[in-house]
Parts: structure tokens; C-alpha cells; sequence
């Protein structure tokens, strides 16, 4: 992995790791218990979430109608509920609130993938991703209002901001979406924009400190993986070596977009 900084004001809010795969029969009271047994010492507070899924299926005259099933899931957190573990019938999804290193998360992840395959190992691999939400706030002066984010982040990220300024209006809001793929069945999304809310709420599942309300530049990063012709089999070492190579770019990215303003002022100094 190459090196990268560690700044002592991060500004990730959220980091999220799914692994997807064919949809397995849920698990069984023993199968929970046991699974509980394995990271109680990470996770030690077993709990259950509600999710909803919609499925759109054709009726008897050929119109669209609404399936919406309702299923409660077992969750597992750590004691502050800043980081969470749901599994769901078609994949397991690590959460936190409280990100201090990729390594770390990485050995979470060991940890949920040996418990999963040891209660019962699913068919295979159906996709691998990785999200990082950061929410950037920086100094505002109370008779400038706004921030001037050119100087925050890359200008790039701004949009038509020209036609504001000829209506002698401000951006308030708006959210950019790029895509970026290459070989290996790999690729990037990249959402980004200015809000006036927080990109991540805190909820009793998932605790996050809320700073005061005010407007803030997020970005938000999802690197994942899908197979192209086959699907492989789930085996723990070889999801871990593609989420160290879904984790690579996302540094990268990172530093591509914010200035050395944002680095000295607010990620070094805060």
C-alpha cells in the first residue's frame, strides 16, 4: 500500500464496506448466537434492523406493480455505536463513525468475513465496495457568508458557479456525479457538492457527533468492484486483497481534490 498522510483532523464522517453475494436464507437463531460468540469482542451488542425492499413485478394486465417485503436483520455495534455490523441475505456491510486507519477497518473485515464463512459460507462474490463520506467545513467569516470554496477545494468541483454571479445570487446547494472505470471490472463514483445540512445524520443504529449546523462541501467516494462473466467463490483472503485494491485510488483521490489551504489550515491545524 503506498503511504499516505494521516492528518490528526480527518474529515471522514462515514466509511462503509459491502460485500454482496447470492442471496442466502436468512440465519437461523443458532447460526446468530454463534456468529455473536465470534466478535463479541469487537462487536459486542447484538441487536436486529428493519429493511424494506420494493420489487417492481408485472400484473395480470401487464402493469407495474409494487412487491415491498419487510425483514428484520441481525446488527452487532461496539458499546459507543459508532461502528456497526449488518447481515443481510444478500451480503454483509461493515459501518463507522469513528474511522481512524484503512488497517483497522481491514481487520474488522477479516473478522466479519471469517465469522460469516465459519456459520455458513455463501455461494460466491457478487460485488465489493468501498465508500468514504467526507463532510469539509472550514472557517467562514460572519460578514462573508458563504465560504469561497475555490480556495477549499478544486475549482472543478464548483460547476457553473459564473451564472450565480450574473444573477448576483450564491450556490447554496447542487450535487455533481462522476463515474470513472478501467480494467478489471473496477470503477469509481465520485458525488460531490455544497449543502447547508449533514451529508451523514446520527441515528440510534449509528451514532456520529453532529458539529454545529452550517454549510459544508461533501464528497463522497465509492470505489467497488463487480465480476464481468462468472462469479467467484467467497473466500475471505482474496475479498480482502480486492478491498486493499479498491482502498488504493481512494487516497488519491482525496488529495486531488482538496488544497493546501484545507491540508494546513483545517486537516493539520483544525
Amino acid at each position: 500500500m503506498s503511504k499516505r498522510e494521516v492528518y490528526p483532523n480527518a474529515l471522514i464522517v462515514l466509511v462503509a464496506i459491502e460485500i454482496r453475494h447470492p442471496t442466502h436464507g436468512p440465519l437461523d437463531r443458532s447460526q446468530v448466537l454463534q456468529l455473536s460468540t465470534l466478535i463479541r469482542e469487537v462487536l459486542p451488542l447484538p441487536d436486529e434492523v428493519t429493511m424494506v425492499t420494493v420489487e417492481l413485478q408485472a400484473g395480470p394486465d401487464r402493469q407495474p406493480t409494487q412487491r415491498q417485503t419487510v425483514m428484520s436483520v441481525p446488527r452487532w455495534t461496539t458499546r459507543d455505536k459508532r461502528t456497526a455490523l449488518t447481515i443481510r441475505g444478500d451480503g454483509l456491510v461493515i459501518e463507522t463513525s469513528r474511522y481512524h486507519s484503512y488497517e483497522q477497518m481491514r481487520k474488522l473485515l477479516d473478522l466479519a468475513l471469517r465469522a460469516r464463512t465459519a456459520v455458513s459460507a455463501p455461494a460466491g462474490v457478487e460485488r465489493i465496495g468501498l465508500r468514504y463520506i467526507d463532510e469539509i467545513r472550514v472557517p467562514v467569516d460572519k460578514t462573508q457568508g458563504e465560504p469561497a470554496w475555490q480556495e477549499w477545494v478544486d475549482p472543478s468541483l464548483l460547476g457553473p458557479v459564473h451564472i450565480g454571479a450574473d444573477l448576483g445570487l450564491t450556490a447554496a446547494g447542487g450535487e455533481g456525479l462522476a463515474v470513472f472505470s478501467g480494467d478489471g471490472d473496477k470503477a469509481l463514483v465520485l458525488r460531490y457538492g455544497v449543502q447547508d445540512d449533514y451529508a451523514v445524520q446520527s441515528t440510534p443504529q449509528l451514532r456520529r457527533p453532529l458539529p454545529p449546523p452550517g454549510p459544508l462541501f461533501k464528497l463522497d467516494i465509492d470505489s467497488y468492484w463487480q465480476p464481468g462473466n462468472e462469479v467467484p467463490e467467497f473466500t475471505v483472503d482474496s475479498i480482502l486483497d480486492c478491498a486493499d485494491e479498491l482502498h488504493e485510488p481512494v487516497n488519491g483521490v482525496f488529495e486531488s481534490l482538496i488544497s493546501d489551504r484545507l491540508r494546513e489550515e483545517v486537516l493539520r491545524r483544525g
